[in-house]
């Protein structure tokens, strides 16, 4: 990213620095789930136990 500090003044560059600053110190953002997901994951749950009673009667 080019920023050109020509084109502000002097107490807009420090604002914009600590802004920088701050975004660079915080932890990335966090993956959103997908719509959808929860359903997954029941059926990924469910065909499990069902690989897991099979397995038992074996």
């Amino acid at each position: 990213m080019m920023i050109e500090f020509g084109d502000h003044g002097e107490e807009e560059q420090r604002l914009l620095l600590r802004y920088l600053e701050a975004a660079k110190s915080q932890p990335p953002a966090i993956h959103t789930p997908k719509p959808g997901c929860l359903w997954l994951l029941i059926g990924r749950l469910y065909s499990a136990y069902i690989r897991w009673r099979y397995r038992i009667k074996r």
